[in-house]
């Protein structure tokens, strides 16, 4: 591609075209003086090998101009500008190159005192290296404007392939696929150990899920509904495995109320440490759920790390950090202390204290760290 012609691979081009444009231009020359017939006697002439250099000047003019002109324009946000301008200033960057060397040729090299005695000559060869420019601008935006169309298209793929990629990511929180498989699996052993368990255990599998579609469709729950159903989860989860898990929740009946955070995140949390930490009878895994300084929900649990963990805590962290970057600087704190492992994620204080009972409400958040 003739823009690309300072690559490696155009090495070719800067060599061998000149000797092609030059040799053109020879032709062309002896055409306009009626000259035609010196061909028959000998083509390779002192001119030809004049008009060969005189490519190569042009040619280097054209290269050096139409790359420094296009990093210029880029700027410009019209492509007819665009072309508008590169064409304009790489034919007068190449026209002034061409005429300083032409001049410089029959005025030092030739010995005429005066432009008169080759203004002829002048004019010709310009307007044959102008007209050449020309052909080398079209080649040249037709290339350009081909690979900003592929550069677009490209950039459009990304963005579905990103789009699609960001949706399977939120079908997958939203289904919470490890608390799916996991008791789905803990629902077919109980099928046929104990099926009226299994019912029971069917129908605390249906109302979580139900639950957690009604509170995706929210871009906040409060606190009080977001324990109600994570306490659910942690029901399937401690007979998934066998009463290993118990929890504890010391939050405030009020500030509950009050406070929301983005829905779903709590229940993913819960089903990530489980996934990361033994929960067995023998070794417990304890959580711990409270409110900090009226602002930070606190989830502490005992560190029963496993020795090849899947690091699903780590995926959903840095889920759960993209998601409250939106709405706050705060960052969510993961400190180990002891035995004991604290989470603590930014809750935020509604303004609008309806924002449940009217629909159409504008739902904001109290936390203003975005904008100090």
């Amino acid at each position: 591609m003739l823009h690309h012609i300072w690559n490696k691979s155009a090495i070719y081009y800067r060599i061998f075209y000149p000797f092609f444009s030059g040799s053109v231009t020879y032709f062309l020359l002896l055409l306009t003086f009626n000259r035609i017939g010196e061909l028959s006697e000998s083509y390779f002439r002192a001119e030809w090998l004049v008009c060969i250099v005189f490519a190569y000047f042009w040619n280097t003019s054209v290269l050096i101009s139409s790359r420094f002109i296009g990093k210029k324009i880029k700027f410009i946000s019209s492509i007819t500008e665009q072309v508008t301008y590169h064409v304009i200033g790489v034919s007068i960057f190449s026209s002034i190159i061409i005429g300083v060397v032409i001049y410089s040729y029959f005025y030092y090299l030739i010995g005429y005192t005066s432009i008169d005695n080759f203004l002829s000559e002048m004019y010709v060869l310009q307007g044959l290296f102008l007209f050449q420019t020309f052909i080398y601008e079209c080649a040249w935006w037709g290339a350009t404007l081909i690979e900003l169309k592929n550069e677009t298209i490209n950039k459009e793929e990304d963005r579905r392939a990103a789009y699609i990629s960001k949706e399977m990511r939120l079908f997958a929180e939203d289904a919470n696929l490890p608390l799916l498989y996991e008791t789905l699996e803990t629902l077919i052993g109980l099928a046929y150990k104990d099926p009226d368990h299994a019912e029971d255990y069917a129908e605390k599998l249906a109302k979580v899920y139900r639950n957690t579609i009604n509170n995706r469709k929210e871009e906040f729950v409060s606190i009080k509904e977001a324990v109600k159903t994570t306490k659910d989860v942690l029901q399937l989860l401690t007979d998934a495995r066998s009463g290993g898990i118990t929890a504890e929740f010391n939050v405030d009946e009020k500030l509950s109320e009050e406070l929301v955070i983005p829905p779903v995140i709590l229940s993913r949390l819960v089903v990530a440490i489980a996934s990361d930490h033994i929960a067995t009878p023998i070794q417990p895994l304890h959580l711990k759920f409270y409110i900090e300084e009226e602002s930070l929900l606190v989830v502490a649990h005992s560190c029963n790390e496993k020795i090849d963990k899947p690091d699903a805590l780590k995926e959903v962290m840095q889920s759960l950090e993209e998601t409250f970057r939106i709405y706050t600087k705060t960052p969510i704190l993961r400190i180990k202390k002891g035995k004991e492992c604290l989470i603590k994620l930014p809750a935020f204080q509604v303004e609008n204290k309806n924002w449940k009972k009217d629909r159409d409400a504008q739902v904001s958040t109290g936390d203003q760290s975005l904008f100090q």
